[in-house]
């Protein structure tokens, strides 16, 4: 069963000796939980957002929810009748070189998300492309900043990220740096007893797909159907 925060917190401080740091570990248990949210692609912090494109406010931007970190890939995702349309996630700069002028608009084909607003505390924006001709809802599935926790040192909630035993033994590690514990080395290497060798076992099995068949993927603005090539083309004469 995951451990409350006040747990993980108490028995971090018991491991790097130093009870009286309670305050300094729920501080750093809150960096370390932000830090697996910019640093991973956890599902454990995913979301889905709803944003709503018209042809009044042609590219963009539009805002994102507020916790948006990065979209999972190929899931900007609208439908027209029930068929899904799929948009192609593209780069800021590649976005600047697409022809605007009045009188554009179709189905977007192609989407990018400028996240700079989220460094001045601000949510992030999503830019279309062909301007939209109609009103149209994308789902964006994304990895979201998560909350984080009030005074974990006393908090009885649990954690979103459900491995205690990384957060408890990277928190002692931290701990270590903070009171020149010469062991914050074995606690936070890549042994298998380390923080990062635990969450790397874990990262080897989040989202497991050995079950599943996989395919080689080319960028659709590039590579196009097969469908329309000759016959010698497709048959190999």
């Amino acid at each position: 069963m995951p451990l409350q925060a006040q747990q993980i917190v108490t028995l971090a401080t018991q491991v790097a000796k130093c009870p009286g740091y309670l305050s300094q570990a729920g501080q750093l248990l809150n960096s370390i939980l932000s830090e697996l949210c910019q640093t991973y692609d956890l599902m454990e912090c995913s979301g889905q957002a709803q944003v709503t494109v018209t042809p009044s406010a042609g590219s963009g931007p539009y805002v994102l929810p507020t916790d948006y970190l990065r979209a999972w890939r190929d899931t900007a995702i609208y439908y027209i009748q029930g068929v899904p349309y799929s948009m192609v996630n593209i780069s800021l700069q590649e976005f600047d070189v697409l022809v605007q002028q009045a009188g554009i608009s179709n189905y977007p084909e192609r989407y990018a998300t400028d996240v700079t607003p989220l460094g001045n505390g601000l949510p992030a924006n999503l830019y279309v492309w062909p301007p939209a001709g109609g009103v149209y809802t994308v789902f964006i599935r994304y990895y979201r900043q998560m909350p984080d926790i009030v005074t974990p040192e006393i908090s009885t909630t649990v954690p979103w990220f459900t491995n205690t035993n990384y957060l408890f033994t990277r928190l002692a590690g931290e701990l270590m740096k903070l009171t020149d514990d010469e062991r914050y080395s074995k606690f936070l290497g890549d042994s298998p007893d380390g923080a990062q060798g635990i969450l790397d076992r874990y990262l080897k099995l989040q989202d497991d797909d050995e079950g599943r068949a996989k395919t080689v993927e080319l960028d659709r603005r590039l590579f196009r159907r097969t469908d329309n090539l000759r016959i010698t083309k497709l048959l190999g004469w």
